[in-house]
């Protein structure tokens, strides 16, 4: 029996079986056009993950309130996929044929946020099961809604249980093979089960059977309207939210909602506001299984979980610790829609792996088109797919730097049928992703996906260990030249810059790469020496970084943002740790989803954090930092440090595309080395950078 075996069973949802135990979690990907219309790039998407083998695909917020002419304040309302009127019906026929093509079942997710009219006519509102709690305080709608506008009447949740039925009818006519109904996160149907959101005194609040009476009668209208169709539920088993539901109240309440009929239960926990993290990189992986395990233990009915998910080794021990049937996925299967036949195919070290950046997630809460930091088709998705685009003629196409954007351009190029070689200085690939692993392990899984994929393509030329000087490139007599060289470190001058105090994010990217760094003297040789003869693992990198030989225990982390940021985070442990930054504002370069639950999270290590701050000088006392006050003066302060790190990220680097294009006029640069100032540019830009170059070549 192999490792991975259990995953690849079918199971069975109602009477529709599910070829294997991976469940694609519905999601918003924005991706419909301005009238919610299906369009040919999200059926491209799911079509996509149906034919990488995912066993049943839930196609995310099929919206069940008109929301045409309207401007929701929610900006995810925006890209919810039409199911509130018939025209709908053809699009929907399409999506699920492409899925059926490949054998994958589809379920689609009937969706309401925070907002509702009862019909075309009317003006949207913010709408909520309840004004005020039982102590008369105002209970906010939702995130960017603010506080409801209007409470529901009893006539109009029942012209809104009829908005659902409607719609399943709808989507059962064009094929659906199961409707699922999303009662989670802190959208309408959750807020009616939640004690936290629900204090009405009628027929729909009070106990919990009350609660959940609105899911229940939309459960019942389907059956209903749509005999024979399985009914699955999201439901957010513990909402997280002061005074609201736990485990044992969703236990309490699924007893009411199974005795009308519904075929599986797709676990997940949390509101959208709740007052900690649920998905994001700062929540380990599995965090929620033990409630997971204890929701399921009490239920018959098949069980899919979905928070916080990513990785295959957590799906197997998903599936043989019993904490549920089948494992939920999102942004996994965003990141490869080929996981599935990847696991199939006996190769799990080729599934590229999702790096948790939430940059995903940042777009979908801006209403905008899905993008991944490590898939770039995603973003580029109408360009279409490399193996279907073949060249029109072979050139041979020269590609500096092999970190991502210079990877990505290389693999598409050479998937179209272009002759490349790929030079880089360092040893190895994936560029400054290999220092990026260290300080998080996220990052490990796409180091290991792209020195396998480098092996996949034949046309490649790898030259590693090989500086890329104009002459070489010229010697090489290519027909295209793409630079990646990755940006130039952002350096600062100040007193004291060649102290032995100081180091930077070059030094930490040097002895990576396992070459000591200009200035540092034995200890770092001695470092340099060890990672080679060790082989140069992450966890053994890590290991040495969280010693307080090179990095010590006073430690002062220069620049704010993104790259300031995760170092500090990284070694905040058993170190004393202070970061300062120029501007007035931390995290410059994250996006909406992690900024504000990152810097709460280094404030609750301890971290020390000076806005408006410089530094001045680093000397045996320490580091002396100015920091500009709110009436135009200056003050000095002295903070006590071991080691003072730069790590104020990188900025443009043309200089070898000055000199290239002398040769080659028509040399393309992308990535880091295009950073505009006072931007960021992570792994996102570079990559899909690259992909969009390599699709026209």
């Amino acid at each position: 029996m192999g490792q991975y075996d259990k995953l690849l069973e079918p199971f069975k949802i109602g009477n529709v079986e599910i070829p294997n135990r991976v469940v694609m979690l519905p999601m918003t990907t924005e991706m419909v056009d301005h009238e919610n219309y299906i369009t040919d790039e999200i059926i491209d998407f799911y079509e996509a993950r149906a034919k990488g083998g995912v066993g049943l695909i839930t196609v995310g917020s099929a919206g069940v309130c008109n929301l045409w002419n309207v401007t929701p304040k929610y900006y995810n309302a925006t890209g919810a996929v039409g199911a509130w009127d018939d025209c709908f019906i053809p699009g929907w026929k399409k999506l699920i044929d492409a899925c059926h093509k490949y054998g994958s079942k589809v379920a689609a997710q009937l969706q309401l946020n925070y907002e509702w009219r009862p019909d075309g006519e009317s003006e949207l509102h913010a709408y909520a099961p309840s004004l005020r709690d039982s102590n008369g305080k105002k209970i906010p709608s939702g995130p960017f809604v603010g506080m409801p506008e209007k409470e529901f009447t009893v006539e109009e949740i029942q012209i809104m249980v009829k908005q659902y039925v409607d719609a399943a009818e709808r989507l059962v006519k064009a094929g659906l093979d199961i409707i699922e109904i999303h009662a989670g996160i802190g959208y309408m149907v959750m807020r009616f089960c939640s004690k936290y959101s629900n204090h009405r005194t009628d027929a729909y609040g009070g106990s919990p059977e009350n609660r959940a009476r609105l899911l229940t009668d939309i459960i019942d209208g389907i059956h209903e309207r749509c005999p024979g169709v399985p009914i699955a539920v999201r439901y957010s088993i513990d909402d997280l939210m002061p005074g609201g539901n736990r485990v044992p109240d969703a236990i309490e309440q699924a007893k009411f909602i199974e005795a009308h009929g519904i075929d599986a239960w797709n676990i997940q926990v949390g509101f959208h506001e709740a007052p900690r993290p649920v998905a994001n990189s700062l929540v380990p992986e599995g965090e929620f299984n033990g409630r997971f395990k204890q929701f399921y233990q009490h239920t018959e009915l098949p069980t899919y979980c979905g928070t916080r998910i990513t990785n295959l080794d957590m799906c197997m021990k998903i599936l043989d610790e019993g904490v549920s049937d089948a494992v939920g996925l999102g942004r996994t299967l965003i990141a490869d829609p080929d996981f599935v036949n990847k696991v199939k195919e006996g190769h799990p070290e080729r599934i590229r792996s999702c790096i948790v950046c939430s940059r995903c997630l940042d777009k979908t809460f801006l209403g905008q088109p899905i993008h991944c930091s490590v898939n770039a088709n995603i973003k580029n998705i109408s360009m279409g797919h490399p193996e279907d685009k073949p060249a029109d003629k072979q050139k041979h196409i020269v590609v500096v730097g092999a970190g991502p954007g210079g990877m990505e351009t290389a693999r598409v190029a050479e998937v179209r049928g272009h002759k490349v070689t790929l030079i880089d200085k360092a040893n190895k690939v994936t560029g400054l992703m290999n220092m990026a692993q260290v300080l998080n392990p996220n990052m490990e899984g796409v180091c290991r996906f792209w020195k396998e994929e480098m092996k996949l393509h034949p046309g490649i030329d790898l030259k590693l260990k090989t500086v890329a000087t104009p002459e070489l490139i010229k010697s090489l007599n290519p027909d295209e030249v793409v630079l990646a060289p990755g940006g130039n470190v952002i350096n600062k001058d100040f007193e004291g810059r060649n102290h032995r105090k100081v180091m930077s994010s070059q030094d930490v990217k040097d002895l990576v790469a396992g070459h000591k760094p200009a200035g540092k003297g034995f200890i770092w040789w001695g470092a340099c020496q060890a990672i080679k003869v060790q082989g140069g693992t992450p966890g053994f990198m890590r290991f040495g970084m969280g010693m307080h030989v090179m990095v010590g225990k006073r430690l002062v982390v220069g620049g704010g943002g993104f790259a300031g940021l995760e170092c500090a985070s990284s070694m905040s442990e058993g170190r004393e740790v202070t970061v300062i930054e120029e501007s007035g504002k931390f995290g410059n370069g994250i996006g909406i989803i992690d900024r504000k639950p990152e810097i709460n999270h280094l404030k609750q290590l301890g971290v020390k954090m000076m806005a408006n701050t410089k530094i001045v000088k680093v000397d045996d006392y320490g580091a002396t930092v100015e920091t500009l006050n709110e009436d135009g003066t200056t003050t000095q302060t002295l903070l006590p440090c071991d080691t003072f790190l730069m790590s104020y990220g990188v900025e443009e680097n043309m200089d070898l595309y000055n000199e290239v294009i002398k040769d080659f006029p028509n040399a393309h640069i992308i990535g880091d080395a295009t950073t505009p100032a006072g931007k960021v540019f992570r792994s996102l830009e570079a990559t899909n950078a690259g992909y969009a170059l390599a699709m026209t070549l």
